[in-house]
């Protein structure tokens, strides 16, 4: 841990409520025309005091971050939730392993603890450097996928997404991580005229 901030100081929580309104979000984001990802952030208190979904195919608004290839949930999640108290007592769930991006401004903001229901093979930060290894992490908890349902279910929502979005590499990668998720896809891409 870093001399200048504090010990995340975050309290035991039902990390399937929060997990499941994270992909209630993801639904949202997808029926808009997004990246079905959705983000909420919780206070010590087990009060969700933002939330935020993948708005990158829809127009910028006064509430929300949008039009753009950075309106991911959790940018969009901050984008609302402005100067963060206490930062280090907060617990961002996220449907989606986090991006380079959103986890490193996690980081930079303080977050006390980010907690994802579906691993990112592709595009989540895990891949380029591991969570612990991240400077910037250091004062950060991590972790990863804590209901296996609820893993499933994310990586069946995003499946879709990660084979029309990620290259042949990043496909690959999911088809390896998620077998069972990623065979719906392809059969049913297989099937399209």
């Amino acid at each position: 841990m870093s001399d200048d901030r504090p010990t995340p100081d975050v309290p035991d929580l039902d990390h399937t409520r929060y997990l499941r309104a994270a992909l209630d979000l993801a639904r949202e984001g997808q029926a808009a025309g997004s990246a079905p990802v959705g983000a909420v952030l919780v206070n010590h208190d087990g009060q969700i005091i933002a939330r935020g979904r993948n708005r990158v195919g829809e127009a910028q608004t006064t509430q929300h971050v949008g039009d753009a290839s950075v309106a991911h949930a959790e940018m969009d999640l901050y984008f609302q939730a402005g100067r963060l108290q206490d930062p280090h007592t907060l617990t961002l769930y996220t449907s989606l392993e986090p991006c380079l991006m959103c986890g490193g401004a996690s980081a930079l903001l303080g977050v006390g603890r980010i907690v994802w229901a579906t691993d990112d093979p592709w595009g989540g930060s895990g891949r380029l450097i591991r969570w612990a290894d991240h400077p910037a992490l250091q004062d950060t908890r991590v972790m990863p996928t804590p209901d296996p349902d609820l893993e499933h279910e994310g990586a069946t929502l995003f499946a879709p997404e990660a084979k029309r979005a990620f290259p042949e590499e990043g496909w690959a990668l999911w088809r390896q991580r998620y077998p069972q998720e990623t065979a719906v896809v392809d059969a049913q891409t297989s099937r399209a005229p």
